[in-house]
């Protein structure tokens, strides 16, 4: 076992600082370089620790995806908040103790939202949330007409303080390699230019928001926009790499699991480590599901792939390993594996933030 976990009984989040630092470097650097501020979206981490990483939280403009992740930031010093997931009235009181805490930015796809906004008495910025292709939330890019008028309605409230439109390509998920992210990356800007194109209303008073890991991390320019909102590059994972947005090198978490079972005779070692922890998160490979890749232990963290040594199962707290006969013959009972997840985000929120941190 190498000494580094050798401490480590359970399943256990560990973070690379050195990675995730050089991640969140590299993206910064993309922003500035295309001349758009980065407002990174928090809901992967959701770690204070961490997020101080990103700068100082006083300066740092963030999305989060609930009210609870922006009341643990707003209380631990992030001014400039945005709601990345469509408002719910029922969460008004929330909403206007938020408001007159930080600058409060929150999403809207349906012109019923508008009664909460007014309701809110308190300033907020107020996004318009658009559909370019990849169909979860948000108003269709085809309806011009009725984002124009809604943008208008929204302007006549009085506490409304800024209005942006919101858009998240999440279809770039599907894609695999630099052409196929170019492909959904240029489809949404061109569906977003299209729509400028057609409104009436100023675009000089628009904040334009885009953003997702895997056209962020490979694509150099985002035309029509002044934000990008990209999350999950802070850690990457299993499914960042197999879309190509990440090399292995650049995965900055892993989960450490400690082997309760093996069967060499049916190449399996089962481990501490099940759906709880995992999420049930998968990337197919050659059709077999594939929750986690085992990677190699070095004395500073993980390296590359452990050939052969994928999670292929999971339950609630177990987790099987199709492993090599010869890599099995090497474990003992309680040794370490570190797997790097299919879906770093989920694991983050099972665990609640926490995690052991290499430095």
């Amino acid at each position: 076992m190498t000494p580094l976990f050798s401490a480590i009984t359970g399943p256990t989040v560990v973070v690379d600082r050195r990675k995730a630092s050089a991640n969140i470097a590299a993206m910064r650097a993309t922003a500035d370089a295309a001349n758009v501020r980065l407002r990174p979206h928090f809901k992967t981490h959701q770690s204070v620790t961490i997020g101080g990483w990103f700068g100082d939280p006083a300066e740092t403009a963030i999305a989060v995806s609930s009210v609870g992740m922006a009341q643990r930031f707003a209380k631990a010093g992030w001014h400039d908040i945005l709601l990345a997931i469509p408002l719910n009235p029922g969460a008004l009181y929330d909403y206007r103790q938020l408001a007159n805490q930080v600058r409060l930015g929150l999403t809207l796809e349906h012109e019923d939202g508008l009664a909460t906004i007014a309701a809110l008495q308190a300033p907020v910025d107020l996004y318009i949330e658009l559909d370019a292709g990849y169909r979860r939330t948000g108003l269709s890019v085809s309806q011009a007409a009725r984002i124009d008028a809604l943008l208008h309605q929204a302007q006549a409230l009085p506490n409304v303080r800024q209005l942006g439109l919101l858009l998240h390509a999440g279809n770039s998920y599907n894609s695999r390699g630099d052409d196929a992210i170019a492909a959904v990356h240029d489809q949404s800007l061109n569906a977003l230019a299209s729509l400028l194109s057609q409104l009436r209303f100023d675009r000089s008073q628009l904040r334009v928001s885009v953003g997702d890991t895997p056209t962020c991390s490979r694509m150099t320019s985002f035309r029509g926009a002044d934000e990008i909102r990209p999350g999950n590059y802070v850690f990457y994972d299993l499914m960042q790499q197999r879309i190509g947005a990440c090399d292995w090198s650049q995965i900055a978490l892993a989960l450490a699991c400690p082997v309760i079972a093996r069967y060499p005779e049916r190449g399996e070692v089962v481990v501490h480590g099940g759906a709880v922890h995992f999420s049930k998160d998968y990337v197919l490979i050659d059709q077999q599901p594939i929750y986690g890749q085992v990677m190699q232990t070095s004395s500073d963290g993980w390296s590359e792939p452990l050939a052969g040594a994928q999670l292929i199962g999971l339950s609630q707290e177990h987790g099987k390993i199709r492993m090599p006969a010869a890599q099995i013959a090497q474990l003992q009972l309680g040794d370490v594996l570190m797997i790097v997840p299919a879906h770093s985000c989920l694991v983050m929120d099972a665990s609640q933030g926490r995690c052991d941190i290499l430095t």
